[in-house]
């Protein structure tokens, strides 16, 4: 499986850059740079693992994956505590 099919099968979102994410609310995690495609997807599937494991526990709302052609990073959505004021 290629890290985006992973990451469809984890519900997660697939972004191409760590800014995209960032715009988005997520934050940042881990970075993996993997030497090739297979331990790319190694490194996708690690990630998603522990994200998924913290949107269990209800820790975050939404995890996502940002893919770049030479590294994997682990984002997700934190879960607001307290409602924003405008």
């Amino acid at each position: 499986m290629s890290p985006k099919e992973i990451a469809a099968h984890y519900e997660a979102k697939v972004f191409d850059a760590p800014d995209a994410a960032k715009g988005a609310g997520f934050v940042l995690t881990e970075t993996f740079a993997p030497r090739n495609v297979w331990n790319k997807a190694s490194a996708a599937q690690s990630l998603l693992l522990k994200l998924r494991e913290k949107k269990e526990k209800g820790e975050v709302t939404e995890i996502g994956l940002v893919i770049e052609p030479w590294s994997v990073t682990g984002c997700y959505l934190p879960k607001e505590t307290a409602p924003r004021e405008v």
